[in-house]
């Protein structure tokens, strides 16, 4: 019966945005949504397209429970003209009724394939890069402070975050078969765009299939992002310049630079911490994906289940959130000055959205491991490897949770001080009055007066 389920005979693929083929299957199923799990009369069979591999073959992975295959699928093109066509899912029940799969995008474009099979081959375990290329990865930025004070906290910090998260990413990847292909080996326009194609479809492909790479990926797109916003900031803008320098003036006047090591080892400590969680979800969540329907009445699972995948969406909202609120201030000071005060858009409802957004994803960040843990340990049927997977764990969950409380702690003095700053500014105001009324503080600790020097995440948002 199983070779009957898989031997191949007709199934209509759509890729979104790309070519259609065709797969068949001898076995009766439901015509389903992409990555849905299609039960059969003794399977459930899971169809994942994967995306194009370097020599030009459509990859997908064909999941048939308890094990994996992975098969590689060729395109070969008709000759005449393709039609395009807009498709809906219909469901057809019995033996032999062609599964058809969907990806969901703004349009499915289709064009019409003929597909052969080749041999199949069993998907590669995640191997993760070693835990001192992931200390590595937070160290070297890091020491960025040791040349200006204040880049230790600001680029150090986002170039931190994105390399460690890229390394965990890149190797998701290529266990799924779907290399990033960043590559500046070559320095031709049409080299790098073809990479960078390559990459954005890898990704398409690749975030909404696994649950890891996702987590990798919004840490990834925070620290990419961050870094973007503070180069922006320091060339466009002559008042971060000068706030640099005094800040460095200031530190030259503690002593030495090598007395600025044990604080840029406490920040390397902290941003190794704060990527633990993905380590986490990596590690237990190996072949789960963010797509999926999950029901809220099928026990503790699912409700972990959709928990996780929860946090991860506010993850990345977090992030997003942070996003927003730079964007909103900067295009706000320079279109009404650098003296005003910023009210309007994401501003009406937080007063410091990026800090706020920081602390919501890195609290759901570190939620997320435990979550991801807690998941594992109930679908295991052993109680006592479900135990031995918390002990296993507890290393790298310990240090999510300082992550977590350590950045926390830093934003949240942040929040006060900025609160501090702008009260002293605005405080006289009616605009800043009903400001102060109708809008959320976010996550205060304290209250802190204005201290320049004594922080760069503090001065991020100003």
């Amino acid at each position: 019966m199983k070779s009957s389920l898989l031997s191949l005979i007709g199934c209509l693929f759509v890729v979104w945005g790309g070519p259609s083929f065709t797969v068949a299957f001898s076995h009766g199923a439901r015509f389903l949504s992409p990555s849905a799990t299609v039960s059969s009369k003794l399977h459930d069979v899971n169809l994942n397209v994967l995306g194009k591999s370097t020599d030009g073959k459509q990859r997908f992975r064909l999941r048939i429970a308890p094990t994996t295959v992975g098969c590689d699928v060729a395109i070969k093109y008709n000759k005449q003209k393709p039609r395009i066509r807009r498709r809906r899912g219909v469901a057809f029940a019995g033996v032999g009724i062609f599964f058809c799969v969907l990806l969901a995008s703004n349009a499915a474009i289709a064009k019409t394939a003929a597909t052969t099979v080749s041999t199949a081959k069993a998907a590669a375990p995640v191997m993760l890069p070693p835990t001192h290329k992931i200390v590595l990865a937070c160290l070297l930025p890091t020491l960025l402070g040791f040349y200006k004070s204040e880049y230790g906290v600001s680029y150090g910090y986002g170039t931190a975050m994105a390399a460690s998260s890229y390394l965990i990413l890149e190797s998701i990847s290529q266990s799924a078969g779907l290399p990033l292909g960043l590559s500046f080996a070559s320095t031709e326009p049409d080299a790098i765009l073809t990479s960078f194609a390559t990459t954005v479809n890898s990704l398409r492909t690749l975030l909404p299939g696994s649950l890891p790479a996702f987590h990798a990926f919004a840490l990834f797109f925070y620290g990419t992002r961050l870094n973007l916003f503070l180069l922006y900031r320091e060339l466009c803008l002559p008042r971060f310049r000068a706030m640099r320098e005094r800040i460095e003036d200031r530190a030259k006047k503690q002593g030495s630079r090598w007395k600025r090591t044990p604080f840029l080892l406490s920040c390397t400590f902290l941003y190794f911490c704060m990527v633990c969680p993905v380590l986490v979800t990596t590690k237990v969540c190996e072949g789960m994906s963010m797509t999926g329907a999950v029901g809220l009445g099928g026990g503790l699972a699912s409700f972990l289940e959709y928990s996780l995948r929860l946090s991860m969406i506010f993850t990345l909202s977090g992030y997003l959130l942070g996003a927003v609120g730079d964007l909103n201030k900067t295009i706000g000071k320079m279109l009404k000055g650098e003296d005003t005060l910023i009210t309007g858009g994401i501003f009406r409802f937080f007063r410091h959205p990026n800090y706020t957004g920081e602390v919501i994803g890195w609290t759901s960040s570190c939620l997320a491991a435990f979550l991801a843990v807690a998941l594992k340990a109930v679908t295991n049927a052993n109680g006592n490897r479900g135990l031995q997977l918390w002990r296993s764990m507890a290393g790298l969950l310990s240090f999510s949770v300082m992550g977590a409380v350590g950045i926390s702690f830093v934003l949240g003095t942040a929040t006060a001080g900025l609160e501090f700053r702008q009260h002293e500014k605005y405080g006289d105001t009616d605009e800043y009055k009903q400001w102060m009324k109708k809008s959320w503080v976010g996550f205060k600790l304290g209250k802190q007066k204005n201290d320049e020097g004594g922080n760069g995440t503090q001065e991020k948002e100003e």
